[in-house]
C-alpha cells in the first residue's frame, strides 16, 4: 500500500520496541509528578487525544515521495504514533489505580474495560476491510481507503478519551508529606518490591504464551487442521472466550481471593490447551485450498472419492470472521482454480449421487468442533486474568506506598506495560526459532517434526507455560486479608494530614 518493503518495515517495528524501553517509564514518572486540578491522569486523556489522532492519520498517509523519503516518513509518523500512544495509555491504564481504593469496584472497572477492549477488537477486526475497502473504491489496497478509515477510528478513540475524562474522578491521591524524589528511586523501589517483581514475570511470560497462540495460529490451520479458511472464525470466538473471561473477572473475584482465582482459572485453560494437542488431525480430503501462488485442476470425483456422481455444485469459501460459511458457487462440474480469478481460495463441492443421495465435501469433521470447543474454553479461562492483574498492580502500588511512605502509580503501570512488550518480543522470537528448529518451510508440505512442531506451539508449549505462570503466585503474598490492612493504615495516614 505505501511502498516499503515487509523486512524495512519489520526493522521499522524493532526500532519503536526500542523508544519504548524509555518513553513508557519517562511515561509514567512524568505522570507520578504532574498536577493539575483535574488530576495527575486525566489531563493526557484530554490533551493526549488530539496529538494521537493526528499521529494516526499521519501514519496512514501516503505522500508522492521517493523510496528513501517515503522510508523517512513511515519512519517518523510511526514513532510519532508510538509515542503519542504511550502518553495516553500509560496515564489511562494507571486511572484505573485512582478512581477507588477498594479492590472490588477496581476489579469491576477493569472487568468492563477489558470486556469492551476484545469487544471492539472483534467489530474491528471484522470490519475493518470492509471499511478500508469501501472508501477505496472497492480497491482493498487504495492507500485512500486506510487513511479515511483510521479518521474514524481515530476520531471515535478522541471522543471515547474525552468521555473517560469528564466522566471520571481520581479519588487516591498520594499523603501530602510524601517527599519529591527522582524517577531512579521509584524504579529502585519496584524492582526491590517482591509482590510487583511477580507480576511483572507473571505478565511478561503470560504475552509470551498469547503472543505464540495467535502467531501461530496461522500455521496452526495452515498446515495441521488443513483449513485456513476457518481461522477468521476461530480467532473470533477466541476474542468472544476473552471477552466473557473478563465479564466473569469481578464476580468470581467477589467468592474467591484474587490470587486463587487466577491460580485456579489459569491452571483449568492450561491443562485444556495441553488436552488440545491430543485432537486428532481432521479428515479434509474433501477440501482443497488454492494459495495465491497456485493454479489446479480438480474434479468431483477426485475430490469426493466416488464415481457415480450426476451433478455437481462447487463452492469457494471466503475466510470472514463473522461466518462460517459464505459461499460462492463456482458452477462448473470440472473446475480449474487459477490464481488470479480465485486468490488464496478453499474449494469444496457438493454432488448427486445416481440414487439421489447428497455429498458435501465441505462438511465439518468432528474434530473441528472439538478445536472450536477447547479453544473457546481456553479463552474463557485465559480471559479472567487482564482485569484481576490490572487490579493486582493497584495493589502494589498501596503496598509499595504502605511500606515507603511514597506512590508511584504511573511509574508501576509503566513498567508492567513495558514488560508485556517484552514478552510479545520474546514470544515472537521464540515462534520463529522454533519454526526454523524444525525445518518449516513456507508454502510446502510440512515434515512430520515441523507440523508436529506447529501443533505443539499452539496447544501443549502454551499449556506448559500458563500452568508454570500459575505456579509463580504461589510467591505472591498480598492476600485480601493483607490489602485490607493496608488499606485501613492509609486511610490513618491520610486522616492524620488533614
Amino acid at each position: 500500500m505505501f511502498g516499503i518493503s515487509a523486512a524495512a518495515a519489520a526493522t521499522m517495528v524493532t526500532f519503536t520496541k526500542i523508544i519504548d524501553a524509555f518513553t513508557d517509564p519517562a511515561m509514567g514518572a512524568l505522570a507520578d509528578r504532574t498536577k493539575t486540578r483535574w488530576g495527575k491522569f486525566r489531563p493526557y486523556l484530554l490533551f493526549g487525544c488530539l496529538p494521537l489522532t493526528a499521529a494516526g492519520i499521519l501514519t496512514l498517509s501516503t505522500p508522492d515521495l521517493s523510496e528513501g523519503g517515503k522510508l523517512i516518513w513511515a519512519y517518523i509518523t510511526y514513532s510519532l504514533l508510538m509515542v503519542c500512544y504511550t502518553a495516553i495509555n500509560i496515564p489511562y491504564s494507571s486511572l484505573s489505580a485512582v478512581l477507588s481504593a477498594d479492590g472490588k469496584e477496581r476489579n469491576r472497572i477493569n472487568s468492563t474495560r477489558f470486556f469492551f477492549a476484545y469487544l471492539s477488537s472483534i467489530i474491528v477486526g471484522a470490519a475493518t476491510p470492509d471499511i478500508a475497502s469501501y472508501f477505496g473504491g472497492g480497491d482493498l489496497n487504495n492507500a485512500r481507503g486506510w487513511q479515511i478509515t483510521m479518521m474514524i477510528y481515530a476520531s471515535i478513540a478522541s471522543v471515547l478519551f474525552l468521555i473517560t475524562f469528564l466522566t471520571t474522578k481520581e479519588r487516591v491521591e498520594p499523603l501530602k508529606s510524601q517527599k519529591p524524589a527522582s524517577p531512579i528511586v521509584d524504579l529502585k523501589t519496584l524492582f526491590s518490591c517482591s509482590p510487583w517483581l511477580i507480576l511483572f514475570v507473571f505478565a511478561m511470560v503470560f504475552v509470551v504464551v498469547s503472543t505464540l497462540r495467535s502467531a501461530s495460529a496461522t500455521y496452526y490451520f495452515k498446515y495441521f487442521v488443513g483449513r485456513l479458511d476457518l481461522l477468521g472464525p476461530y480467532v473470533g470466538l477466541q476474542f468472544f472466550g476473552l471477552m466473557l473471561g473478563a465479564l466473569m473477572a469481578a464476580p468470581l473475584a467477589k467468592l474467591i481471593d484474587k490470587k486463587k482465582l487466577l491460580m485456579v482459572m489459569l491452571t483449568i485453560g492450561g491443562g485444556l490447551s495441553i488436552l488440545l494437542t491430543f485432537v486428532p488431525q481432521p479428515d479434509n480430503s474433501g477440501v482443497i485450498h488454492v494459495e495465491d501462488y497456485q493454479s489446479d485442476i480438480i474434479t468431483a470425483e477426485q475430490l469426493l472419492g466416488e464415481k457415480d456422481i450426476k451433478s455437481t455444485e462447487w463452492f469457494s469459501h471466503e475466510k470472514a470472521i463473522w461466518k462460517f460459511t459464505k459461499r460462492v458457487p463456482l458452477g462448473v462440474k470440472t473446475s480449474s482454480i487459477a490464481a488470479e480469478d480465485h486468490q488464496d481460495k478453499v474449494v469444496s463441492v457438493k454432488a448427486m449421487r445416481a440414487d439421489g443421495s447428497l455429498l458435501d465435501s465441505g462438511k465439518l469433521p468432528p474434530q473441528i468442533y472439538i478445536i472450536f470447543l477447547l479453544n473457546f474454553l481456553i479463552s474463557v479461562a485465559l480471559g479472567v486474568k487482564p482485569p484481576i492483574t490490572w487490579g493486582m498492580y493497584a495493589d502494589v502500588s498501596d503496598f509499595n506506598e504502605w511500606k515507603t511512605g511514597r506512590r508511584a502509580t504511573g511509574m508501576t503501570f509503566a513498567a508492567t506495560t513495558f514488560s508485556q512488550k517484552l514478552g510479545s518480543t520474546i514470544g515472537s522470537a521464540v515462534l520463529l526459532s522454533m519454526l526454523a528448529y524444525l525445518g518449516y518451510e513456507a508454502n510446502a508440505i510440512q515434515a512430520d517434526a515441523s507440523r508436529n512442531g506447529i501443533l505443539y506451539l499452539q496447544t501443549i508449549v502454551p499449556g506448559i507455560l500458563v500452568i508454570l505462570t500459575a505456579a509463580t503466585l504461589i510467591f505472591y503474598k498480598l492476600g485480601q486479608s493483607t490489602l485490607d490492612k493496608i488499606q485501613l493504615e492509609l486511610a490513618a495516614r491520610s486522616d492524620k494530614e488533614l
